[in-house]
């Protein structure tokens, strides 16, 4: 009796716990058939926070759907390192905003504008005139216009042109759009590049720190004349004269055009200062064989490279104030690096990963050496070296980068890649965290 009145408890136990399952499954499991004309929230992008942070390293794109109303923005990531341009750029110029930094490039190719933000990835075409084989130029103050060289049909005799961007239509100077003037006419770009000739002999040329004004470098009946203009492609006035010509020229500082003979493995270098207003020469550096130089913008340091004695590179940092000349630990040559506009200490370096042995500089000028890099920032007042970017890993490409330039605030390094001159832009406060 006692036997039969356990089972009994037990299958009571039994059926109380299907009916539960049952009832569970019923109200909380079944998949649910929606009615037609009914809608659901969606199961993705909602988050119970409200809407995800968006730093600088994000852009947002808005559509408008037919009936013109606006569609969800889409939030995009802006990677860190950016392939800008996948074909030959012929020179660049960059600008901070208050909200973001725009760089401008000339397609090599066609000769069109063209302009990237780094808070967006779209990228725009500012200019449809044409300005075919321009392989290097220098832009002015707001990166509204430039000094370029364009190389002639022959491929050998070269012109020195000054453009500047003219607004055609209704154009929204924040972000560069417009709406044409001729609305029968929707492919308008936002401007058109108008110019005029500089003067022949021009073989290189360098912009104030304000790039207000152009350092011109010509040669003329075998001498090298410098002059100073203003960027607007105004009046030249002639500031020295003389027998060398083969020069790397720049303008670090207000009161400092800095001159490096070109030198070779077998040829001494040398590095001068000259004055844009009276022209009077003053040395610094040399001799060193096969030795470039860049100077920093305050005229303090200048990192050097020279050819080494084992078919390698040596590089130094050199104190102009003290004369004094320290081992930069990287190894690169100088044409590979660049000072900061902001931090007038900080160097950042294209360095290969691995050495390369050669006669240097005379392999890499001719091409015949190239090199795989990462990019290094050093410190000229404390010798502190960083790594900032393996780019070649990044890209998962190649790269040998030269070029190198920063905008105002140093947040972005642009470079070129010497093996098939695409454009490149690499965020230094994302890669710093």
């Amino acid at each position: 009796m006692k036997k039969k009145k356990i089972v009994t408890i037990i299958l009571i136990i039994v059926i109380i716990l299907i009916v539960v399952g049952a009832i569970f499954w019923y109200f909380f499991m079944r998949p649910v058939t929606q009615s037609a004309g009914t809608t659901t929230s969606p199961t993705t992008g909602y988050s119970p926070f409200g809407r995800p942070s968006t730093g600088n390293n994000f852009g947002t794109t808005t559509t408008n759907n037919n009936n013109g109303n606006n569609v969800t923005p889409t939030i995009v990531k802006v990677p860190a390192l950016r392939l800008l341009s996948a074909t030959p750029i012929g020179g660049y110029g960059a600008s901070t905003t208050a909200s973001t930094t725009v760089v401008r490039w000339i397609d090599r190719g066609r000769g069109n504008i063209l302009q990237a933000s780094e808070n967006s990835l779209d990228i725009q075409t500012l200019s449809n005139t044409l300005l075919p084989k321009m392989y290097e130029s220098v832009w002015g103050k707001g990166i509204n216009s430039l000094i370029g060289s364009i190389l002639g049909d022959d491929d050998a005799t070269i012109s020195t042109i000054y453009a500047a961007l003219l607004p055609q239509g209704n154009v929204n100077q924040k972000t560069g759009t417009s709406t044409p003037a001729n609305t029968n006419n929707s492919s308008l770009a936002p401007y058109k590049l108008q110019g005029k000739n500089l003067p022949a002999g021009i073989v290189s040329y360098a912009t104030s720190p304000k790039k207000d004004r152009v350092f011109l470098f010509a040669v003329q009946g075998g001498q090298g004349i410098g002059y100073v203009a203003p960027f607007n492609g105004g009046t030249a006035t002639e500031i020295f004269n003389t027998p060398v010509t083969q020069v790397n020229i720049d303008w670090p500082e207000a009161n400092t055009i800095s001159i490096t003979t070109k030198g070779s493995a077998t040829d001494n270098g040398y590095l001068y200062f000259v004055s844009p207003t009276t022209g009077t020469w003053k040395k610094i550096l040399g001799p060193l064989p096969g030795m470039s130089a860049i100077v920093s913008h305050d005229a303090r340091y200048a990192i050097v490279s020279a050819a080494g004695n084992a078919n390698n590179v040596v590089t130094y940092i050199y104190s102009i104030a003290t004369s004094t000349a320290t081992d930069a630990i990287i190894r690169t040559l100088a044409d590979k690096c660049v000072w900061g506009n902001f931090y007038k200490d900080m160097v950042y370096c294209a360095v290969p990963f691995q050495p390369v042995s050669g006669t240097y500089p005379d392999d890499w000028y001719k091409g015949t050496l190239s090199t795989v890099d990462k990019i290094w920032q050093e410190n000229a007042a404390t010798g502190e070296v960083h790594l900032i970017s393996s780019v070649f890993e990044q890209a998962r490409t190649n790269i040998d980068a030269f070029n190198l330039g920063l905008d105002d605030k140093d947040n972005y390094l642009f470079f070129m890649n010497k093996l098939d001159l695409s454009f490149w832009s690499l965020d230094l406060v994302d890669s710093n965290q």
